[in-house]
């Protein structure tokens, strides 16, 4: 699946393409659960909490990434990415 403006991110060499592998991405998933579930542990301090809860959020960011067949290496890209596949499948966590 060909998504334009992160295609053009490629072109620039800001992400890069490869082939999704469903390892990877259940791995992702995975972590995301685990951290968004640890996050939510009152017994630990509010700093780890919020690591744990951004943690989360980028593994579940990249896995969406990653589903469409593209990599970033900057923390920001993934994020600012789910704009262009958010909306293509809604991912189930």
């Amino acid at each position: 699946m060909s998504l334009q403006p992160l295609d053009n991110l490629v072109r620039i060499g800001q992400l890069k393409t490869e082939p999704p592998a469903q390892s990877e991405f259940a791995g992702l998933l995975r972590s995301g659960k685990v951290r968004l579930s640890d996050a939510g542990n009152s017994s630990v301090s509010f700093e780890s909490r919020f690591d744990l809860a951004y943690n989360a959020a980028h593994a579940l960011a990249l896995a969406a990434l990653r589903w469409h067949g593209y990599r970033s290496e900057n923390r920001y890209l993934v994020f600012q990415s789910l704009t262009h596949v958010g909306a293509r499948r809604k991912l189930t966590i």
